[in-house]
């Protein structure tokens, strides 16, 4: 694969996803603030419901087809045909199912969420497929292009809505129209660019082939955001919204891993095949990397929580405040495992990963099950870190003992040094605006890492000269 078209698809990626993320942690911010706990917490009440269906749509078939399109364009007429064929049948299936358990406690407004989210969510599914074809074609900036549009259009309807002060349930519709629109524009795409396939005793092979992704995706879910789903349950919808206000925030920083694994995904299924020795290298760098943002992400999180929050939310969802400060390392931990799991995946260890990712299912479940009905949203926050914990150290553990002894652990020292330096002066300047004050924090953070470490000071050294050639 060339350089400059791995460079391509990475500046599309980071730059529609930074502006796709920042759009999408606006209109939240604006959502948040706009609806308050009680009705927020309907908001995602209706939202978390309608994820945990949508998520048995696809078993596996889009992560298939870009192994296998990676390696091979010319099966992607027929696996992206069989796979959005198949699909299409299982999101009629599983929305008619949907409905038909719907929980009885569900206000109408709920409902009306859940069954527009519903449709939402099924197209958005089928799209998404089209973004995996455009990975795997090495066309990112394509599913960049489409994914940042479709952001657009739900931040400017949502924006809309919310200053035309309508009832929540329009804003769902806003989502709607957006991914409409989307999924007509991806269609026009495609009929111009491919002429897709459908085979049935292919689509079996898929499956078969395609169930570790899909049961590593279910898995990867249930012990992600099954404490939404739990919540709404068990908990009172003001719950849901004073949790949903420091987990979406902190979701929405996960596009950072997934920007650099996205890019370099082909690219390791490739070394996985070819050069174990590369391979173990080009993860450790990603590790440092991804190590880099993680933690000291957490560590400002956690000193800015109370200013933070009460900036962005207008001292509306104070009792957000401490969840953040337990949630903001689940950010680090995501970061810390990223790649270990990337490891098993790209090295023909799917069910590896699955089977952890299992574990790490079940843990939450039981976790949450104790915790919830005794600790409230605090201890489906902690339940959430020790899932994570246990996820980074089997991945760790596998990768140790079962692939190649990556050197990961010599990569911390001086990250986790800038970082307490950057708590320090964070905290110093706690009572300034939390922009200001995170923003000289960071770059005392960046400072001393750049001092003290040779590869962030080549990095540092080719931003510098890439701006001075800018300016």
């Amino acid at each position: 694969m060339e350089l400059r078209l791995v460079l391509k698809n990475a500046a599309a990626l980071s730059l529609a996803s930074v502006l796709s993320k920042a759009i999408t942690a606006v209109v939240a911010i604006a959502v948040t603030r706009y609806l308050g706990p009680d009705i927020y917490g309907e908001y995602n009440a209706a939202l978390a419901f309608v994820s945990t269906f949508i998520l048995f749509v696809d078993f596996g078939l889009s992560n298939y087809m870009v192994q296998e399109g990676s390696c091979d364009e010319s099966v992607l007429p027929l696996y992206l045909g069989n796979t959005l064929a198949f699909k299409t049948f299982t999101s009629l299936a599983i929305y008619a199912l949907m409905l038909i358990l719907m929980p009885a406690k569900f206000s109408l407004a709920t409902r009306d969420m859940v069954i527009v989210f519903g449709v939402a969510s099924a197209l958005n599914a089928l799209d998404s497929s089209v973004y995996n074809y455009f990975q795997a074609k090495q066309q990112m900036y394509y599913a960049a292009l489409y994914q940042f549009l479709s952001t657009f259009l739900i931040g400017l309807l949502t924006i809309l809505v919310v200053l035309g002060k309508g009832k929540v349930v329009m804003i769902t519709f806003a989502q709607l129209a957006a991914t409409l629109i989307i999924s007509i524009l991806l269609y026009i795409h495609l009929r111009r660019s491919i002429r897709l396939k459908f085979n049935g005793q292919l689509l079996v092979k898929m499956l078969r082939k395609g169930l570790p992704f899909g049961a590593a995706a279910i898995f990867l879910y249930v012990y992600f955001q099954i404490d939404m789903f739990m919540l709404t349950l068990m908990r009172t919808n003001r719950e849901i919204g004073i949790y949903s206000a420091s987990y979406r925030l902190i979701a929405v920083l996960l596009f950072i891993p997934g920007i650099l694994t996205s890019v370099i995904y082909p690219i390791l299924f490739q070394l996985g095949v070819e050069s174990r020795d590369k391979h173990r290298e080009t993860i450790e760098k990603i590790f440092k990397v991804l190590s880099a943002v993680g933690i000291p992400g957490s560590v400002l999180l956690f000193v800015l929580a109370n200013p933070l929050l009460s900036w962005l939310y207008s001292h509306r969802y104070q009792e957000s405040i401490p969840i953040m400060m337990i949630l903001c390392w689940f950010f680090a931990l995501e970061c810390l495992s990223f790649s270990l799991g990337d490891v098993l995946t790209t090295t023909n260890r799917q069910w590896t990963r699955a089977w952890i990712q299992g574990g790490a299912a079940l843990l939450n479940i039981g976790i949450n099950l104790y915790a919830i009905p005794r600790y409230g949203i605090y201890g489906a926050s902690v339940a959430t870190l020790i899932t994570e914990l246990y996820v980074f150290v089997m991945y760790y553990g596998v990768v140790r003992l079962k692939v190649y002894n990556i050197r990961i652990w010599r990569q911390l020292p001086v990250i986790v040094l800038a970082s307490a330096v950057m708590a320090a002066v964070a905290h110093f300047l706690r009572y300034l605006h939390p922009l200001l004050s995170g923003g000289i924090a960071g770059i005392v953070y960046l400072a001393v890492l750049i001092s003290l470490d040779r590869d962030f000071q080549r990095i540092g050294g080719y931003v510098w000269r890439r701006a001075k050639r800018v300016s």
